[in-house]
């Protein structure tokens, strides 16, 4: 009786396993909630770029080292993120998408009509140059406390990007990593928001 039990248990466990729906961590999204989960990944990859190009003037132009090391702690973060992002676009996705610096926009926008150009990303370009607007005709502390505050501007709208992800892809319809992402994302820079509001105070005293 006891091995008819056994073989019962096993027959049990081979159906369900043949009848449950298999969804394997590397499935696309489909409809709604995977067009969502594209738009964030590409987006977030772009303005995380962004922010790569901003620390990196910051490092080049700042000389105080609380700001310094602010710059470089984002870079070290938000490099790692793009790294991650892009691996799951193209395990998920099948889409191998790499950021456009500001520079390299820059140089592509000569001659550029309305419409675009072929490869430009899907960020706002006039957004991205936007800001870094007037920042290369201040200096020293003015440099530090107008970069500390557009970046403050840019966290800002990562945040919002990730709250949208959240509403338009609920718990359970997308890939869960992507979600504690836009979580961590949150967190992580409304924290950097508290510190850096905290800095220009200091800066200006």
């Amino acid at each position: 009786m006891k091995k008819l039990w056994i073989v019962l248990s096993f027959v049990v466990l081979a159906f369900s396993a043949i009848a449950a729906p298999v969804t394997l961590a590397d499935a696309p999204v489909e409809g709604r909630a995977g067009r969502a989960e594209l738009r964030f990944l590409e987006g977030m990859i772009d303005h995380h770029q962004m922010a790569l190009d901003m620390a990196n003037d910051c490092l080049a132009k700042a000389t105080t080292e609380t700001v310094t090391t602010t710059c470089q702690n984002i870079i070290d973060a938000q490099t790692a993120e793009i790294t991650l992002m892009q691996g799951w676009l193209l395990e998920w996705y099948n889409v191998d998408y790499s950021p456009m610096s500001m520079m390299d926009m820059d140089m592509g926008m000569g001659g550029m009509d309305h419409g675009g150009m072929e490869g430009m990303p899907a960020t706002d370009p006039a957004m991205m140059m936007g800001m870094m607007a007037g920042l290369n005709r201040l200096e020293g502390v003015e440099y530090e406390i107008a970069w500390t505050e557009s970046m403050i501007d840019h966290h800002d709208d990562a945040i919002h990007m990730s709250e949208r992800l959240l509403e338009r892809v609920p718990e359970g319809e997308g890939h869960g990593e992507l979600r504690e992402l836009a979580l961590q994302i949150i967190a992580d820079q409304t924290a950097e928001i508290e510190m850096m509001e905290q800095l220009i105070l200091d800066l200006a005293a």
